[in-house]
């Protein structure tokens, strides 16, 4: 059984389980965060961290699978909205969309209003910013606030010295504001009212309000686009600075909140204990059906283990009667009664089945040529041999690509899925690197959120992986987790001495089959192989 406690407090599985809960795909590795609109991208994690990070990975997560699932991008693209145009409408739809995730998801909830408060609950800035930055951080907050009050007080700062920069800015355009809170269903609607606010700011500087008597904070506010405030140049006034705002470019705006998290998510990651995990990217492994000769070897083959697995799985689970103080009446037993002997009853008694799922993990990287015929032939017999005993099982191969030009080789491939049922098309070409690290954590992925109470991965390798610190901690938080590791390692295998007990080692081709299985029913019955 899985330690619930544990999962929760390593990142790269709550990342694979928020993705699941969300309907969205979350990959882990490389430096940078991102979301490319179909995929959310995480930066190489730590195998834990305190909980700060925790809460900005998790919101980060939350808040870009919020996009990817309500956020129609072909209606944003056809709307070919201007750099300010496009802004309020990012303000407003990530408050829209982050309201519908909780509506579905209400966990998420408390997620978010700790990043709305963590990033825009600081002190507000001096009266030197530049108007138009003040009239986007009093948009900003206002919205934001509708969902936590407590950045009210930031908000009603700014608009007080907005006010006294640009008098009746704030008036116009509060009601122009408030109808996004009323009625903002779609994208398409966030399109409108980002329009409309725009076009509202626009009326407003056409016919601005003068400030009453001497405004010292209006000579004293920072560089506008259109005057430096030095030298010979004129200092812009207030309302020019804001009119100036309709006509910005993408790179004179403020960054958007995705973008925002993401970069705190990079910068703030804390040191791994081990190193930071990358987890494999799932590809398409080409494969073939296995030669006739190689499906019959398999099949004599684990003839002996399927006999030897379906007579304990039938003593494991085989219910037995005993005598009881309570429970159904036994005739067979009142004659106790003379006895004094109060066990009359009859109360049924049921062993523990076999509630375990399998993961074959096949090393596929180049070395393996030799053995590939056999190990993959191997695999299908113990698969099969798995299937009729009713034990969940699959395979994976590793890597899934190789392009020589490329040092990203972490991949997998699905030769059998969960669930999926087993068949002959297991022949695959040896070839790439050995990524066991990063394949281990995808399987821990995969199988997380199986019914299973005991979960094996079964390594099948005959070299030692590319990143032997990376592989050992993989195993160890495996372990830690509760994730049962066995191996079979051709020749050998250095890593294997990290899982004493749990492998076995072979020299002979003719030894592979034979030692597969016995560490396999070894491990099912519950014991260490020797």
């Amino acid at each position: 059984m899985l330690d619930t406690r544990a999962v929760m407090r390593s990142l790269p599985l709550v990342a694979s389980v928020l993705g699941r809960k969300y309907g969205v795909t979350v990959a882990i590795g490389g430096t940078e965060a991102y979301t490319d609109g179909s995929a959310i991208h995480l930066p190489a994690l730590p195998v834990s961290a305190p909980d700060t990070f925790l809460a900005l990975a998790r919101g980060y997560i939350d808040h870009e699978a919020a996009h990817l699932r309500d956020t129609d991008f072909a209606v944003l693209k056809a709307a070919n909205l201007t750099p300010l145009e496009h802004h309020v409408w990012n303000i407003i739809e990530d408050w829209r969309v982050e309201n519908r995730l909780v509506a579905s998801f209400p966990g998420c909830r408390g997620n978010f209003d700790w990043l709305i408060e963590h990033f825009f609950g600081g002190k507000v800035a001096g009266t030197r910013i530049d108007p138009a930055a003040l009239f986007l951080n009093w948009l900003l907050l206002t919205v934001r606030a509708w969902d936590v009050p407590v950045i009210g007080k930031q908000r009603d700062s700014i608009a007080a010295h907005l006010d006294k920069l640009c008098p009746g800015l704030l008036t116009r355009m509060a009601c122009v504001v408030e109808a996004v809170r009323t009625s903002c269903a779609s994208t398409a609607e966030a399109i409108a009212h980002a329009r409309a606010i725009v076009a509202e700011l626009g009326k407003a500087t056409e016919t601005p309000q003068p400030a009453s008597g001497t405004n010292q904070d209006a000579s004293q506010a920072g560089g506008a686009p259109d005057g430096t405030g030095n030298g010979n140049q004129p200092t812009a006034s207030p309302w020019e600075r804001i009119r100036n705002l309709l006509h910005a470019q993408e790179d004179e705006l403020p960054q958007e909140f995705g973008v925002i998290l993401g970069e705190a998510l990079k910068r703030e990651a804390p040191a791994s204990d081990g190193l930071p995990v990358n987890v494999a990217t799932v590809t398409h492994k080409v494969s073939w059906d296995l030669h006739p000769d190689d499906i019959a070897e398999a099949k004599r083959a684990s003839t002996a283990l399927r006999t030897r697995l379906h007579g304990l799985l039938q003593a494991a689970t085989i219910s037995r009667t005993h005598g009881a103080r309570s429970g159904r009446l036994d005739p067979r037993r009142l004659h106790r009664i003379a006895t004094d002997d109060a066990r009359i009853f009859m109360r049924k008694g049921t062993r523990v089945g076999i509630n375990t799922a399998v993961h074959l993990l096949l090393d596929c990287s180049g070395s393996m040529t030799p053995n590939i015929r056999l190990a993959s032939t191997a695999c299908h017999a113990v698969a099969s041999a798995l299937e009729t005993v009713s034990i969940n099982v699959a395979i994976t191969a590793f890597p899934a690509s190789h392009d020589p030009a490329s040092t990203e080789q972490k991949t997998v491939g699905r030769l059998v899925r969960h669930g999926q049922r087993v068949h002959p098309r297991l022949k695959v070409a040896a070839v790439g690197t050995t990524p066991l690290a990063e394949s281990l954590w995808w399987v821990m992925q995969e199988m997380l959120p199986l019914r299973e109470a005991r979960k094996l991965i079964l390594l099948l390798t005959d070299g030692d992986p590319d990143t032997p610190t990376c592989a050992l901690e993989a195993i160890r938080h495996a372990e830690r987790l509760r994730f049962e590791v066995y191996a079979i390692g051709i020749g050998a295998v250095n890593i294997l001495q990290h899982l004493p007990g749990r492998h076995r080692t072979i020299n002979t081709l003719a030894e592979l089959a034979p030692a597969m299985f016995g560490l396999l029913q070894g491990a099912l019955v519950g014991r260490r192989a020797t």
